[in-house]
């Protein structure tokens, strides 16, 4: 104010210029969060929820306020018999159905195409062609397309749309009925049905390379076809053994969850369940859609969206307490060194500078939420550790990159438009 010093201001002047009353109204609300999480620090509570605010009193002289606060809190976790827990023990073997599948997989990504003459289109063909879509028996502006190529079978394209194409001949024209999808990133043709008024160019079939010495020189660093197919088992078990691990706590996590009651405050699970959803709307609306739009299409509810999500939010936040709760029975803790060379060596094997992510980490305050992931997982580690492994079951494995692709260019999988 003129006249005087910040902060030297009375009391008095303050309140004949702004109102006692309007005063008072700002330092309550600029109070009350400090002295809210004083109190929940004094009591040591958890809480899990915003609080609810009531019976706020105010001393005579304003020297005091007196308010209770409701809040859920973290539940109390009671974890027994968490050692020792039988699940069954995945098989990591590599048998030889695994190699061959891997093979074939080589073959596949340096097959060639060649032009089908004298016969309509068959499953697996590949088939060059022009289309117009029309609805409502109009054309769609902006929705056309030229030398698309598609694999019959794949569903690359649009779903039902390949499979209408078989029986068809070069220079046939055909009206194929699909429905766009209800995320399609045009909102007016997102759930629509639609026929694209197609003409057939070419067809094409695939032609794999013979399993010899000559492939296992041409996509890989070995002279001769034993010599790959060796390397090709060591990499497919090192696949499934790191498959059989994640398999093993998941099932190891999943036992102790089914035994283990946790009564879970709503908010917890509403929480977590609205941030699903605002995250799908803002996927949404980056394409031009609403949640309501995307429902329609979908002919469904938001109550039947969030019952979708709530089992698996349920499941989740069950198994994160439980664990931790294991995590604080085994004393289990990560230091700041662990938590560092996590971060670093996470870094160093996606290609990053380790010394910036360690940087950028630590600048943005996500070390204690790096520490935590940590300690769950080491509490996971300590759950396997002590399981107790039954029987096999096969675990199939990624197939291995071993590079290349077909001789042309088939496109991968994207929505209809303007070409």
């Amino acid at each position: 104010m003129p006249g005087f010093r910040k902060g030297k201001v009375p009391r008095q002047v303050i309140d004949s210029q702004l109102g006692a009353e309007n005063v008072r109204k700002e330092a309550i609300r600029e109070g009350l969060p400090t002295l809210y999480m004083m109190g929940v620090i004094d009591s040591g509570i958890l809480p899990v929820s915003d609080p609810e605010i009531s019976g706020l009193e105010i001393g005579e002289d304003d020297d005091s306020v007196v308010f209770e606060a409701k809040v859920d809190v973290k539940p109390e976790v009671e974890v027994k018999d968490y050692k020792g827990i039988e699940i069954e023990k995945p098989d990591t073997e590599v048998t030889e159905e695994d190699v061959k599948r891997a093979l074939d997989e080589a073959r596949d990504r340096f097959a060639t195409l060649e032009v089908v003459e004298g016969r309509p289109v068959e499953d697996k063909d590949y088939v060059l062609f022009d289309y117009k879509v029309f609805t409502d028996g109009v054309p769609v502006e902006g929705s056309s397309g030229s030398d698309r190529m598609i694999q019959v079978g794949s569903e690359d394209f649009l779903p039902g749309f390949d499979e209408q194409l078989v029986g068809g001949r070069k220079g046939d024209i055909l009206d194929v009925i699909v429905s766009f999808p209800p995320e399609y990133e045009v909102r007016e043709l997102a759930g629509k049905p639609a026929t694209f008024r197609t003409i057939i160019k070419e067809v094409k079939r695939k032609v794999l390379p013979p399993l010899d010495d000559g492939l296992a020189r041409e996509i890989s660093r070995f002279e001769t076809l034993d010599e790959f197919k060796e390397d090709l088992t060591g990499r497919i078990a090192a696949i499934k053994e790191a498959a059989g691990e994640r398999l093993a706590r998941e099932r190891v996590v999943g036992a102790l969850v089914d035994k283990t009651y946790i009564d879970l405050p709503e908010s917890m699970v509403k929480y977590q369940i609205d941030g699903e959803i605002e995250e799908l709307e803002h996927d949404l609306s980056e394409r031009g859609i609403t949640l309501d739009q995307y429902l329609e299409a979908l002919k469904g509810s938001r109550y039947q969206l969030e019952k979708a999500i709530r089992e698996r939010v349920v499941e989740n936040i069950k198994a994160e307490l439980i664990i931790d709760a294991v995590a604080s029975a085994e004393k289990v803790e990560v230091s700041d060194e662990e938590s560092e060379e996590y971060i670093r060596e996470t870094a160093k094997a996606s290609g990053g500078d380790p010394d910036k992510v360690f940087e950028e980490a630590s600048r943005q305050g996500r070390l204690p939420v790096v520490k935590a992931n940590m300690r769950l997982s080491k509490a996971v580690d300590l759950l396997v550790k002590n399981a107790v492994f039954k029987g096999g079951e096969p675990v199939k494995p990624a197939e291995p990159e071993v590079g290349g692709a077909v001789s042309e260019e088939v496109p991968s999988k994207e929505e209809p438009g303007e070409e």
